[in-house]
C-alpha cells in the first residue's frame, strides 16, 4: 500500500475522511498530462472516486446527509448531482425536496439522502470549471451517516476576466438562479418568465447567487431565430402568423438578432437582411441527455458523415466559417437552445471579456495574459455582440492573436505583412484531440498536446498580407457528440476591404435555390407572402458574388 502511494504521489491526492460509523475510502483526484503544467496551455483530465460502505449492514429507509464544499474556500456550495442505482445506471434517481437540473438534480450546499437500500453511484459536475466528483455508496436498512465532499477547482475563469453566460435557455418552473449557481454560470438569456416554484431548504432571504448573476427575461425564440430585448406588450413582438416569412430588417435596430438554428432553410434569406447579430455554432443539437445524429428541421449535413456523433456539431461550424468566408462580421453564440431537453443549462456557453489590460510574468515559465472583466450586464452583452468570446461546452480556453483578444480588427494596406503571434491558455476535463489556428478556412496550426509541449508551448507567427479572419479551437475525443471550444474570430482588413469568396457565396446561393424549391411546393396564396424576400435575397447574393474572389484571393 506504502509503495503504491509512493509511486503514485507525482498524480494523485489522497485525503482519509473518518465519521461516527461510515468508513469513507480516500478521495482520488489523478491529474493526467502533468507535463503540460509549466506551459502557457494546461490541460487536466481529473476523475474524482468516493467509496462509501456502512459496516452496521442495516432495509430501506437508510439516510445519508451529504454536504458539498468548495476545496479551495470551504465555502457551502451548490452544484449538479447525478445519483443512479448500480443495477439501473441509465434511470437516474429522483430525489426528495430537490430542483431537477436536467441530467440529475441539484444538491444545494446540503442533502439528505433518502433512497431504498442498495448500491449506488453518483457523480457531481458544477460547470467545466471544476474537476468532477464520481463516487458510489450503499444504504442499509436503518443506515445513517453524514459526509462531506470538497470540490476541487480547476480554473477561475471569472478571476481571469472572462464571464460565462447560457445565450438561450428555456423558461421553467424550476429556479433559474439556483440551476445557474449550480452550473457555476453568471449569465442567462430565459425565453420569457415562469415563477419559480419554492426552494426547499432556502428562505425569501436566503436567495441563491453567484457574483456577478445576471438574469434578462426579454428574448423570444421564433421559427430558428432569437429576438433580444422584446417588450411581449410592443408590436414589435414576434408573433405566430407569417412562419418563416418575417421580414427581420422591418425590427427596431435596439432588438438584437440572433440564428439560433444554423441549419434552418431560410438561413441566406435572414443573412441577406443584413440584420442578424449572433448565429449559435453551439445549440441544442448539442446536449448531454441524448445523441443528436442528424439535423431536425433544416439542410442536413454535406461533405460529412451522415449519422455520426460529430456530424452535426461540425456542420454548424462548418456554416459559421462560410458566413466569415462570405463577408459576415456576425459573432458564435453558444447556449442551451430552444429544444435543450434534459441537458443542464449553461452546458454550451458563451466566455466574453473586455480589451485586455495588461500582461503579468512572474520570472516563472508561465505567463497568464489576463482579460478584463465586464464591468455590468450591458457591458457582457455588448462584449458578446462584439465577439469578444469564446464558445465552449467543455475545455476552457483563452485565446490572444497580436495580443489582442477575440472580435478585434487588424487593419493594413496592401503591401504591408502582419505578423501575429497566436497565444493560447486551456485548462480541460477531457482528453484532447487536437489544438488548431484556422486562417481563412485553413489550418494554419495544428498539434496534439505532447506536440505542443515539445515546443515549449510557441505557436508559429501567422504571416498575413490579404483580408480574412483567423480563429482558435480546442477539440476534444469525447464519443457522444462534438465537444470543443472555439474563439469568436479575429478579423484583418486591408485597405478597407473584407474577405468575400466566390465558394462561400456559392454555398449560401445553393442553400437559398433548395429553399425556393421547397417553397414552391407551398399553395400559391402561401407562396406569396416569401416573394419580396426571396427576391431582396437573390439581388443580395447576386452583389456579394461580384465582390467575391476565390479562396487563393484571385477573381475567378
Amino acid at each position: 500500500m506504502e509503495e503504491n502511494r509512493r509511486t503514485d504521489k507525482q498524480n494523485t491526492r489522497m485525503w482519509i475522511c473518518k465519521s461516527t460509523q461510515t468508513r469513507i475510502s480516500s478521495i482520488i483526484v489523478v491529474n493526467h498530462l502533468t507535463q503540460y503544467a509549466s506551459l502557457p496551455l494546461f490541460a487536466v483530465l481529473s476523475i474524482a472516486m468516493i467509496s462509501v460502505s456502512n459496516s452496521d449492514a442495516l432495509a430501506a429507509g437508510g439516510i445519508l446527509n451529504l454536504t458539498v464544499h468548495d476545496e479551495d474556500s470551504g465555502a457551502p456550495t451548490t452544484t449538479r448531482a447525478e445519483i443512479v442505482r448500480v443495477d439501473k445506471p441509465d434511470k437516474p434517481m429522483p430525489i426528495r425536496k430537490t430542483v431537477p437540473a436536467g441530467m440529475g438534480i441539484v444538491l444545494d450546499r446540503a442533502l439528505e439522502l433518502s433512497v431504498p437500500d442498495g448500491a449506488y453511484i453518483f457523480r457531481m459536475i458544477r460547470g467545466p470549471e471544476y474537476r468532477i466528483i464520481t463516487g458510489n455508496f450503499t444504504l442499509e436498512r436503518s443506515s445513517l451517516d453524514d459526509h462531506n465532499v470538497d470540490l476541487p477547482r480547476m480554473i477561475d475563469m471569472q478571476s481571469k476576466g472572462w464571464t460565462s453566460g447560457d445565450c438561450c435557455v428555456v423558461t421553467s418552473p424550476y429556479s433559474l438562479p439556483l440551476r445557474m449557481v449550480a452550473e457555476d454560470l453568471h449569465v442567462a438569456a430565459a425565453l420569457g418568465h415562469v415563477d419559480a416554484k419554492p426552494i426547499a431548504g432556502r428562505d425569501r432571504d436566503d436567495p441563491p447567487t453567484i457574483d456577478p448573476m445576471w438574469i434578462r427575461e426579454d428574448a423570444k425564440h421564433r421559427d430558428g431565430l432569437v429576438f433580444y430585448g422584446i417588450d411581449p406588450a410592443s408590436s414589435d413582438s414576434p408573433d405566430e402568423t407569417n412562419r418563416e416569412a418575417m421580414d427581420v430588417s422591418t425590427y427596431d435596430p435596439s432588438i438584437k438578432i440572433a440564428i439560433e438554428n444554423p441549419f434552418a432553410w431560410p438561413l441566406p434569406i435572414w443573412l441577406a437582411s443584413d440584420r442578424i447579430d449572433g448565429l449559435f455554432v453551439m445549440g441544442d443539437w448539442l446536449r448531454l441527455d441524448r445523441k443528436v445524429l442528424s439535423v431536425k428541421d433544416g439542410r442536413e449535413t454535406t461533405g460529412l458523415i451522415k449519422g455520426t456523433t460529430q456530424a452535426v456539431g461540425r456542420w454548424a461550424e462548418r456554416i459559421y466559417w462560410n458566413t466569415l468566408e462570405a463577408g459576415f462580421r456576425i459573432p458564435p453564440m453558444a447556449g442551451s437552445g430552444n429544444e435543450s431537453g434534459a441537458s443542464p443549462v449553461g452546458y454550451n456557453r458563451l466566455y466574453v471579456t473586455a480589451p485586455i489590460g495588461s500582461y503579468r510574468n512572474d520570472g516563472s515559465a508561465e505567463t497568464a495574459r489576463e482579460g478584463n472583466s465586464v464591468a455590468n450586464e450591458d457591458a457582457w452583452w455588448r462584449a458578446a455582440w462584439n465577439g469578444q468570446s469564446v464558445a465552449t461546452n467543455g475545455p476552457m480556453l483563452r485565446p490572444m492573436l497580436g495580443g489582442e483578444i477575440p472580435g478585434h480588427v487588424f487593419t493594413a494596406t496592401q503591401g504591408e505583412a502582419l505578423q501575429l503571434q497566436p497565444e493560447v491558455d486551456l485548462s480541460t476535463r477531457d482528453p484532447v484531440d487536437y489544438l488548431e489556428v484556422v486562417h481563412n478556412g485553413q489550418v494554419h496550426y495544428k498539434a496534439k498536446l505532447d506536440e505542443f509541449a515539445r515546443a515549449g508551448g510557441v505557436i508559429p507567427p501567422l504571416v498575413v498580407r490579404e483580408s480574412g479572419w483567423v480563429v482558435m479551437r480546442v477539440v476534444t475525443l469525447f464519443d457522444d457528440h462534438y465537444r470543443f471550444a472555439t474563439s469568436a474570430p479575429w478579423h484583418i482588413e486591408f485597405d478597407g476591404h473584407r474577405r468575400v469568396t466566390s465558394e462561400a457565396v456559392q454555398f449560401f446561393q445553393l442553400w437559398q435555390n433548395e429553399y425556393e424549391e421547397r417553397l414552391k411546393k407551398l399553395p400559391p396564396d402561401e407562396l406569396t407572402q416569401y416573394i419580396p424576400q426571396v427576391k431582396t435575397a437573390r439581388e443580395f447574393w447576386s452583389q456579394r458574388s461580384s465582390e467575391a474572389v476565390d479562396a487563393t484571393g484571385m477573381r475567378p
